[in-house]
């Protein structure tokens, strides 16, 4: 890494009007530890959308090569669609600026090599958004796993699935799909909108505090209830990691309740994690013995973007970074070879709510509270979708 920044660093927005609006949120109403430079997005209107950008006379770039030619930042952080990251990664390596890049980083574990060897040999950092990997209270935890405090890992599982409907699959070319533009997306509920409960897992199953567990298999049942999308919508998971530790992961976006979960289990051989939305990460040990290392939303969801500030300044890196991503990556592609069962629509029920209409697949809710209650598929309990 190079060495320490004197000053403060330069940010550079990449793509504001989707998830990286958080970004533009957090660099406008208070101070993140460095400046906003600038924002790079193509949106016609995104003053209008978004008012500030006026007001504090920021300047907006339609491309990254617009921004280098005038100006230079010390952290470029992308929030763009996911096939667009690799080149906005290097491009941004290349004029000397470390990268945060949100979740999922890309598709493919050649293009992770391209952009991990970049950083290295640029001497800035490329760190991910997966914000859970900056929460105080996991990296508490997996230190005490780490160090074998509660023995073996046995066997993991998590329910995280979210109600989506039509606006949320109009809002841009890419949601719901395989491919767009001739680039693999692969987008779904496991891919991206529930993403971050799986990687958790991954995470905490990793051997060192920079890496995530490695699979080795995957058993799965993939349903489509949105007759409109591409792609599955339903994933019922149970994966294998190399050390034959059992990851089960339940995820939807047609179902009638806004948020199920997120609620996770995982077994040791001297304690049961537990851990939830607005709960404890807590661990009750064979002895009857309780450990909380705090509540989920306890660490700012900013966390990361603080943290890749401060790595900026000190020279170092986060411990977030290309390789973090490598399993939910390679889940993703184990799980889209697998067969993808269409719904019946006389099992599907559309709703209205929030100026919107959802799909609700009848019962899906319960199918998944029971199967992960047996650690099964829907269909080894009799409850096939």
């Amino acid at each position: 890494m190079n060495g320490k920044q004197w000053g403060r660093p330069r940010i550079l927005l990449v793509s504001v009007a989707g998830y990286g609006h958080n970004y533009l949120d957090a660099c406008t109403t208070r101070d993140v530890g460095g400046d906003l430079a600038g924002i790079v997005d193509i949106l016609p209107d995104l003053a209008q959308r978004f008012p500030v950008i006026a007001e504090r006379k920021i300047p907006v770039y339609p491309d990254l090569s617009s921004f280098f030619a005038r100006d230079h930042a010390d952290l470029v952080v992308i929030s763009s669609p996911i096939h667009l990251h690799t080149a906005m990664v290097l491009e941004s390596l290349k004029n000397g600026a470390s990268v945060l890049c949100e979740k999922p980083l890309c598709l493919t574990e050649a293009e992770t090599r391209t952009m991990a060897q970049a950083a290295r040999e640029s001497g800035h950092f490329l760190a991910l958004g997966w914000q859970l990997n900056y929460d105080r209270a996991v990296l508490s935890l997996k230190q005490d796993l780490l160090s074998g405090r509660f023995g073996r890992p046995l066997r993991f599982r998590c329910v995280h699935a979210m109600r989506r409907g039509r606006k949320y699959y109009a809002r841009n070319n890419w949601a719901g799909h395989i491919t767009v533009d001739g680039r693999e997306v692969l987008d779904s509920p496991f891919m991206n909108a529930c993403a971050h409960q799986f990687q958790l897992m991954t995470f905490l199953l990793g051997e060192s505090m920079e890496t995530t567990a490695s699979l080795k298999q995957v058993e799965g049942e993939l349903s489509r209830g949105n007759p409109d999308v591409e792609n599955y919508d339903i994933a019922a998971l149970r994966f294998t990691t190399d050390r034959d530790v059992p990851v089960c992961y339940y995820t939807a976006h047609p179902l009638a309740t806004k948020n199920l979960g997120q609620d996770g289990l995982a077994e040791f051989e001297h304690g049961t994690l537990t851990w939830g939305k607005g709960r404890a990460y807590r661990m009750t040990t064979d002895t009857g013995e309780v450990i909380e290392y705090g509540m989920d939303g306890d660490t700012p969801m900013m966390q990361k973007l603080y943290d890749a500030l401060q790595c900026v300044q000190e020279g170092t890196a986060p411990l977030c970074g290309p390789e973090a991503g490598l399993a939910h990556l390679r889940a993703v592609r184990m799980v889209q070879a697998l067969p993808v069962r269409d719904i019946d629509p006389s099992h599907v029920t559309w709703m209205e709510a929030d100026d919107d209409q959802f799909p609700c697949v009848h019962g899906l809710e319960d199918v998944f509270l029971a199967a992960a209650d047996n650690w099964a598929l829907p269909a080894e309990i009799g409850r096939a979708l």
